[in-house]
């Protein structure tokens, strides 16, 4: 399984929908990625929430409503066995989860009224950020893998380590830092294309993220500056460490 792979079974995992291989697998990568940790605790307090919500009997207006508004969604296909790599389980298998979840919390609409309309829109959300997440993995992947991918690294000003990989066919890079210094809530990591002294934002990254940019443009190198929370229009201070693109494979 590899690295992407592996960062898309959190949703899966933190509702132990792994069998026991996937599962050993993912806890030996979560021993080394604080970013799946973080990932895994708030679907986690996700899930809790679901599970303490307290049931309410409906109105019979609002069991009405329910009922007639169920004729208008679409209901799922029934999933067909295909022949797959096996290296894509994983993915598939967390589709099923969120899937499985949104539909069971639209199920018990009708008995638990309000409340279970909460916990729909929780699994929904839930369901976009895994899917976002499997999207951004998947891209991550195609710039480390591309035929014309190279990549350059350099120690950060206060303590850790930078690493750009540019893939000029794809018009990505990738951002990549470890052993970066915790910052306080208001202050945020940014990343900047460097267009010739021109610095443009590809936005925040968290420590030990990944820090997926496309449009490169006539962009020469990638930098990191130490902003307010929520990011900054341009740097408010020096860099603490700027990356050149190294130059294309012939």
């Amino acid at each position: 399984m590899t690295l992407a792979d592996l960062h898309t079974l959190t949703g899966a995992y933190s509702v132990h929908a792994l069998d026991e291989d996937e599962q050993r697998e993912f806890e030996s990568h979560l021993a080394v990625c604080p970013a799946c940790t973080q990932e895994v605790r708030e679907f986690r307090e996700t899930a809790a929430r679901l599970a303490s919500s307290v049931g309410a009997t409906p109105s019979a207006e609002l069991r009405r409503r329910v009922l007639d508004g169920i004729s208008t969604v679409r209901q799922l296909p029934p999933e067909l066995p295909a022949p797959e790599p096996v290296v894509g389980i994983g993915r598939r298998r967390t589709r099923r989860v969120t899937v499985f979840v949104a539909a069971a919390c639209l199920a018990v609409i009708g008995a638990l009224g309000g409340v279970a309309i909460d916990q729909y829109q929780d699994a929904r959300r839930a369901e976009r950020a895994v899917d976002a997440q499997r999207e951004r993995s998947a891209g991550i992947e195609a710039v480390i893998t591309a035929p014309d991918a190279v990549q350059a690294s350099a120690p950060v000003t206060g303590g850790g380590t930078a690493k750009v990989i540019v893939s000029r066919a794809l018009d990505r890079t990738v951002l990549l830092t470890t052993g970066l210094p915790s910052l306080s809530n208001a202050r945020v990591y940014q990343g900047w294309y460097d267009d010739n002294g021109h610095m443009r934002s590809i936005g925040v990254i968290r420590p030990g993220k990944a820090l997926l940019a496309s449009a490169i443009d006539r962009a020469s190198g990638v930098g990191l500056t130490v902003e307010p929370a929520g990011g900054s229009a341009q740097p408010t201070g020096d860099p603490i460490v700027l990356l050149e693109f190294p130059a294309g494979r012939a």
